[in-house]
């Protein structure tokens, strides 16, 4: 069971250093343009409650660049030592009694919190992740971070109550944190020549290569719209909505899409 071990970090006026936080030391935020996090965590994960402390002002100063605004609420970081308590937690927030995750699931957000299974379990309870690339797992951090700001400028804070809109929220996160990079975009590129692209917004988030695809269409977004536009549709829940606010069709945004791809 988590022990009640609670650390506040903040963001506000953080050196860019390689030291870590003293993990008893409590710093209050100032300004509310970049909210204190709180990190809970067994004892165990002191080092990997630092290390995720520095990747997360991290993120935060990127989250906050690209969208030229700051959170609006403070939310809760949760460190599991194994995979076993990071299950009974999500059966518990997802009301899925018996669900267990599969090996890849090592972290999730929404607006008030972000679970992380510690990296320091990843090698013996995870695949698709080595916690030795830092850079890796930083992205992969920034990528839930960008989730809980989503979640907190969404009617739907959870993101249960949207519809059509997965390709949305997972190529944003996606997009923002920098995964999208060459290696994950030609993966995409040769799905496509083999089998093509999806032809509806709802298969976008499909198949092996999902994050390419979901990614590369927020992109895209930015690239036609503009970044005013692309952070506008951050408060619909409905792909409707956003086809209206891009003034466009379905048909034509995949078919856009495509020869952009």
């Amino acid at each position: 069971m988590m022990m009640t071990i609670a650390i506040v970090y903040s963001c506000q006026h953080t050196p860019k250093q390689e030291t870590t936080t003293n993990p008893e030391t409590t710093t209050d935020r100032e300004t509310k343009l970049s909210p204190s996090y709180h990190i809970r965590h067994d004892s165990i994960d002191i080092q990997q409650a630092q290390q995720i402390a520095l990747w997360l002002n991290e993120g935060q100063d990127t989250i906050e660049a690209f969208f030229d605004r700051g959170f609006e609420h403070e939310y809760d970081v949760y460190i599991f030592s194994e995979r076993d308590s990071l299950d009974k937690q999500w059966q518990k927030d997802w009301n899925m009694p018996e669900f267990k995750s599969q090996c890849w699931m090592v972290a999730s957000g929404i607006a008030h919190r972000l679970d992380i299974l510690s990296p320091r379990v990843w090698q013996t309870q995870a695949c698709e992740h080595d916690h030795s690339d830092t850079l890796e797992s930083k992205k992969l951090i920034i990528h839930e971070l960008v989730h809980v700001f989503h979640g907190q400028n969404n009617p739907s804070p959870t993101f249960e109550n949207v519809e059509n809109i997965d390709w949305l929220v997972e190529g944003l996160a996606v997009y923002v944190s920098g995964q999208l990079n060459e290696e994950r975009l030609n993966r995409a590129k040769i799905e496509a020549t083999e089998k093509g692209l999806p032809t509806k917004l709802a298969d976008i988030w499909k198949g092996q290569n999902k994050y390419g695809f979901a990614g590369s269409m927020v992109k895209f977004i930015d690239n036609k719209y503009g970044r005013v536009v692309l952070v506008k549709l951050i408060a619909y829940t409905k792909a409707s909505e956003i086809l209206d606010i891009l003034n466009i069709s379905e048909e034509t945004l995949i078919q856009e899409w495509t020869r952009s791809f």
